[in-house]
């Protein structure tokens, strides 16, 4: 069977790693993201390609990334935690240096698509994927197509407006894991350089009612954001992935959360979580390179 070198690259590591025609992961590994400019980010690349060199069943190089990503000319055009690479014309240099075929996309569209190619997605027509981590991403299945936009920014539920009692926000400011954070740090009065980890927030909460309050209201926020989407583009299900989906009770108080939105059951969905965690952004990565 023939494999792809799937590449998945976030802000903080690059993970990598052999994925078959069928969708699994053979092997993986992961090291540091290189920021020190684009000439030494590709160089990482070409050495992690090079790690397979002795496979003569490679079809190619996939690339899963944050950003908006011009899939066709797999050039990224904005990506917040890799400004050195944008505009850079990735899939074709590094096709040049391997001498074998590369594809760029998006990561939150790769999560998508490894639901539609083996997860919790395989039989649906319309879905959404909602990931959330340090921010937010979305990829968007409606007909059996994945919507990427005519600028490539279809899915980025990031950039959602919403609003406060200070004014207006993005839904990443305020529904992601970043955002509960920055909550927990303005009801502690803690600098904002004081490093926290979600899960010690969400440990507090089982003493501190204040904190659960914060959850709550924060989970509120996520619910919106599922309610609108599910009202504006009637999925069969919306699939939450992302550093978020490893909470056990996390569709459990989603759920709860929805139920306070007096119209959820008038464009309610089926909630899950995608299957495949971490390996999503390998196993679309492949998905999308053996069905481009």
């Amino acid at each position: 069977m023939k494999k792809v070198i799937s590449i998945d690259i976030g802000g903080t590591f690059i993970k990598y790693g052999l994925v078959d025609e069928a969708g699994t992961v053979l092997c993986k590994d992961k090291k540091a993201t290189i920021k020190s400019g684009a000439e030494d980010f590709v160089n990482e690349l070409c050495e992690i390609v090079n790690l397979y060199n002795d496979h003569s069943d490679i079809l190619g190089v996939s690339i899963s990334m944050p950003g908006f990503i011009n899939n066709r000319a797999g050039i990224p055009i904005a990506c917040s935690h890799l400004r050195f690479i944008e505009n850079y014309k990735l899939q074709d240099e590094l096709a040049s240096r391997t001498n074998l075929k590369v594809r760029v996309e998006n990561d939150a569209n790769c999560v998508a698509l490894a639901e539609k190619f083996s997860g919790n997605a395989t039989e649906c027509e319309d879905f959404i994927c909602v990931t959330i981590g340090t921010g937010i991403g979305g990829g968007i299945f409606l007909n059996n197509k994945l919507i990427r936009g005519k600028q490539f920014k279809g899915g980025e539920f990031c950039y959602m407006m919403t609003k406060d009692k200070e004014g207006h926000q993005i839904l990443s400011q305020n529904s992601s894991i970043t955002a509960l954070i920055a909550m927990y740090k303005e009801y502690k009065n803690l600098d904002k350089t004081v490093e926290i980890l979600g899960d010690e927030i969400f440990k507090e909460a089982e003493v501190d009612e204040n904190v659960n309050n914060i959850i709550h209201e924060w989970y509120s926020n996520i619910a919106r954001m599922i309610f609108n989407l599910s009202s504006i583009l009637n999925p069969e299900k919306i699939l939450i992935g992302g550093g978020v989906s490893a909470r056990e009770d996390l569709i459990y108080q989603l759920e709860i959360a929805l139920k306070e939105i007096p119209w959820w059951h008038f464009v309610e969905c089926k909630l899950e979580k995608c299957k495949h965690e971490n390996d999503a952004g390998l196993i679309g990565a492949a998905y999308n390179f053996i069905n481009p």
